[in-house]
Order: structure tokens, then C-alpha cells, then sequence
């Protein structure tokens, strides 16, 4: 009996965030009662004009976000700094695994501070998130402070970071209702816009490397992919083992846009684009119905 409570144990603490835990109740619901099958452990979709929740499955669910993190990451400097700013790339900037992402940007670098923030989205570059945390809050430590005040002003009740950039961390977690209020409100800020939205960018040359041109186009924004979704913009994907395929996007049609959280989608890169565009298009159809009868 000692043995098989030791081998249980061991079990639930291998399990990603959520799981071993109870499920929060009445977890999955849509706006028309319509029941949609997803592999997404926890998964919301909201129309970012009203806040309405159109669909949710255990959006309450605590969940790691990996690089989608680095929304916050990029709200919280947008709101303080002046990305037209030139900055020093600090050292701090290499205090992230070797397998981790990067932009790459090296200690000693210059460049305009707008430049990380695009490497930060487009390569979602560890070394730029802890470049831009040091750069805007003076150390990565008072950042995460400002990330978990940010939080808490947005009403992201289930939320705690414990870093810039979203490696695994046990006290690093989200929701996907908590991200939705998150990304409903860095949408209102255009800048945040023009970068999450955008499929290009040139980082200027500094005296350690030539130009870099970075590339933002995903599985769902990319025309020449059999994923594409013409409606779809942006914003930011992101992947550990723990945390598994997470997205967070959004999408505009008809006057209307909707924003689409998806958590631990699987383990491969493509399932997130197929959950999203059945989101996306439930959303649009829920909303058109309700315009037609209101003619």
C-alpha cells in the first residue's frame, strides 16, 4: 500500500497545471447551449467589444501559459516606457536555459527599446524578456512585481507570474478567463496592436550584428498555410512540456472581433489552429444569427 500512495504521489506531481486537481463546476459552457468538441484542456472564446463569453471549458482552471506570458510582458512596458528610447541590452538578458527561444540580443547591444518588444512577440525571444524587464522596472524582480499589480488592477483573479518570460515555473500560472480580460485590455492600446498584428519587422543593426528580419506569421495567419483563417490577427503562442500548446489570438469580421484562448492543446503545433478556427467561427455565427434576428 506504502508503495502504490508513493507511486501516486509521484504521478500527480508529473501532471501538467490542473490536473490531480478537482474540476471547477459547471465548467464548460457556449452561448447557444451548442456543445463543441475540443482536446484544449481550457479554452475560452470572448467578443472583445462587449466581454461577452461565448464558449468557455474550465476557464477557471489554473494552467501554465508559457510564452503567451509575454502579453503581459509587453503590456506592462508599452505602458511605461517609450519604445522610440535607446537602450543597452543588459546582462541579465542571458539568464535564461539553453534551449530557451531567443531573439538573439547579446549584453552590450543598442538599439531602440521597440526593437525588443518586436523580438520579444516575433521570436518570443527569453533573452528580450529579460532585456525588457530589467530595462523598464530596473531589475526582472520589480517587474514581476509590476506584472502581478497589472494583474490584479485587471481583475486576474487566478493569476501569479513568477517571471518575464513564461519558462516553467510551479508558481508561474494563468487562467484562460484571466487571459481574455488580459488581452481585452492591451487591444485597446494601439501600439500593442501594431506589434502583436504585425507579419514583419527589421531590427536595426547594433556594433554586434548586421539588420535581423523577423518574421510574426502563424499556422492561422499565414496565407500559403493549409491552417490560414483570413480573419485572423496575431497574437502570441507559446509551448513547454508542462504547459503544452497554448494560444492566444484573435480575430475581426463583420464589425466584430472576438478574442480565443486555448491551453495545454496537445503536445504538436498544428491542433491550436484547428481548435481556433472552430472557435472563431462559432463566435462569428452566434453573433450574426443574433444580429439577423434583432432586424
Amino acid at each position: 500500500m506504502k508503495k502504490l500512495c508513493v507511486f501516486l504521489v509521484i504521478i500527480l506531481c508529473l501532471l501538467p497545471a490542473g490536473l490531480g486537481e478537482s474540476a471547477p463546476a459547471g465548467g464548460v459552457a457556449s452561448a447557444d447551449g451548442r456543445v463543441l468538441e475540443l482536446i484544449s484542456r481550457s479554452a475560452i472564446l470572448m467578443d472583445a467589444y462587449t466581454g461577452e463569453v461565448l464558449y468557455e471549458k474550465y476557464a477557471d482552471y489554473r494552467r501554465y501559459p508559457a510564452s503567451t506570458t509575454k502579453i503581459m510582458t509587453l503590456l506592462v512596458s508599452i505602458e511605461k516606457c517609450d519604445g522610440r528610447k535607446m537602450v543597452t541590452v543588459p546582462k541579465c538578458s542571458q539568464d535564461i536555459s539553453l534551449d530557451s527561444t531567443r531573439v538573439p540580443v547579446y549584453p552590450g547591444e543598442q538599439m531602440p527599446l521597440q526593437d525588443l518588444w518586436y523580438g520579444l512577440i516575433f521570436n518570443s525571444g527569453n533573452d528580450a524578456a529579460n532585456a525588457i524587464a530589467y530595462l523598464t522596472s530596473g531589475s526582472v524582480s520589480n517587474f514581476v512585481k509590476d506584472m502581478n499589480q497589472k494583474a490584479e488592477a485587471l481583475g486576474m483573479r487566478n493569476t501569479h507570474f513568477a517571471n518575464a518570460h513564461g519558462l516553467h515555473n510551479p508558481e508561474h500560472y494563468t487562467t484562460a478567463r484571466d487571459m481574455a480580460l488580459l488581452t481585452r485590455h492591451a487591444l485597446d492600446i494601439d501600439l500593442f496592436r501594431e506589434i502583436t498584428f504585425s507579419t514583419a519587422y527589421t531590427m536595426q543593426p547594433t556594433s554586434l550584428r548586421g539588420e535581423l528580419v523577423l518574421d510574426h506569421r502563424y499556422g492561422i495567419t499565414d496565407f500559403s498555410s493549409k491552417f490560414y483563417y483570413p480573419y485572423a490577427q496575431g497574437i502570441k503562442t507559446g509551448y513547454t512540456q508542462m504547459a503544452g500548446q497554448c494560444y492566444v489570438g484573435c480575430a475581426d469580421k463583420d464589425g466584430h472581433e472576438l478574442i480565443v484562448v486555448l491551453m495545454y492543446c496537445g503536445l504538436t503545433k498544428n491542433e491550436k489552429w484547428v481548435e481556433a478556427k472552430k472557435l472563431f467561427e462559432y463566435g462569428f455565427e452566434v453573433l450574426s444569427q443574433r444580429e439577423s434576428k434583432e432586424k
